[in-house]
């Protein structure tokens, strides 16, 4: 099968042949900001597997993801400091494209699964699950995925008077997620007191103890609902931008793409919750910066989720090696900065009007 590509003012159109033919528009600019988002994503995980206890040159690290190099060096690099820098990279992929997904439904700057409580739902789901059922991975997926959808059923049910994309929506989800918060630190005080400590270091939102074992099946997950959820969406959400008359008169309700991206934003953040707990100010960010970048509108998928990768990844690292005999969750960064960034993003968009 052939492939047709031409160059057309700035863009790159892509188009098979088949019935339908499938084509698309690569953007110059969106292809070149997610080349350098990803190098400086690759720089900061090379980055994070060479520093620790022990420090580790460039090729010494390449040697050990080889095998080539002492078994101390691949039990450090690969076996212990991969799974980590690895799964920052992947779950911050996923919480861009979950946060572009959000923001693109509800039309708001502020439409972020933390910030309208989809996060707080899963997260509540998962300590409920890890206080009185069990830590299996398997099990705090279901409580955060039951947890997630319940929520945001229970949002977009009292947000129904000023519609899905309503200032409404963005009130609804604060007002909740105050109430689960509550809730979850109802579980954690009831629990056993060693239970709790875990539920505890969890509910910060952590990736220290990954490995490809348990997180594995987390990362795969993640990677290939991203994939496929925007293969899906693109398309969907760059019609559902134009409004829904017109989106309709190109075949695509509405309605449903919302149904979509919803459930597909859900799913993301519940997967990441389950396997490192909920991570804070990433999926809001990402999608601001990764537009910002890339000059581009509405649900920019491609530099959100390339945007996502690199914050995650370099606020993990920042949160191992700032503070020098200290290490931290990696929640603990994304919050401090993510707050400022969200006073800014407020006061920015208070002067746009948009709020």
């Amino acid at each position: 099968m052939s492939v047709w590509i031409r160059a057309e003012r700035g863009s790159i159109v892509v188009r098979t042949p088949g019935r339908p033919p499938v084509s698309g528009r690569l953007h110059a600019r969106t292809l070149l900001v997610c080349a350098g988002l990803l190098a400086m994503t690759a720089a900061v995980t090379l980055a994070a597997l060479m520093l620790g206890t022990v420090v580790y040159s460039p090729g010494e690290v390449v040697r050990a993801l080889f095998g080539e190099a002492e078994a101390s060096a691949e039990l450090f690099v690969v076996q212990w400091r991969l799974p980590r820098a690895v799964a920052a990279a992947v779950f911050g992929a996923a919480l861009g494209v979950a946060g572009a997904y959000f923001q693109s439904v509800t039309r708001n700057p502020l439409g972020s699964p933390d910030i309208i409580g989809f996060s707080a739902g899963a997260s509540a789901g998962g300590v409920a699950v890890v206080a009185y059922v069990g830590s299996g991975f398997a099990l705090v997926a279901g409580g955060a995925l039951l947890g997630g959808f319940a929520v945001a059923a229970i949002v977009l049910l009292l947000s129904r008077g000023g519609g899905v994309a309503g200032f409404r929506l963005i009130i609804v989800g604060i007002g909740l997620s105050a109430m689960l918060a509550s809730l979850e630190a109802w579980f954690m005080l009831s629990a056993d007191l060693a239970i709790a400590q875990a539920a505890a270091l969890w509910g910060v939102g952590t990736l220290n103890g990954t490995s490809f074992e348990y997180t594995g099946p987390a990362m795969v997950i993640a990677l290939v609902a991203t994939l496929v959820s925007g293969v899906l969406l693109q398309r969907r959400l760059g019609l559902h931008d134009l409004g829904e008359d017109l989106s309709a008169s190109l075949g695509v309700r509405a309605s449903h793409t919302r149904l979509m991206a919803v459930v597909a934003g859900v799913l993301l953040v519940a997967v990441v919750i389950a396997a490192a707990g909920p991570i804070a100010f990433v999926a809001l960010a990402a999608p601001h910066v990764g537009r910002g970048l890339a000059g581009s509108t509405g649900a920019s998928l491609a530099p959100a989720a390339c945007a996502g990768a690199l914050i995650l990844a370099s606020a993990d690292l920042a949160a191992q090696h700032a503070v020098p005999g200290h290490s931290f969750p990696v929640g603990v960064a994304t919050v401090a900065v993510g707050g400022l960034y969200l006073v800014t993003l407020l006061v920015r968009e208070n002067r746009k009007g948009t709020l």
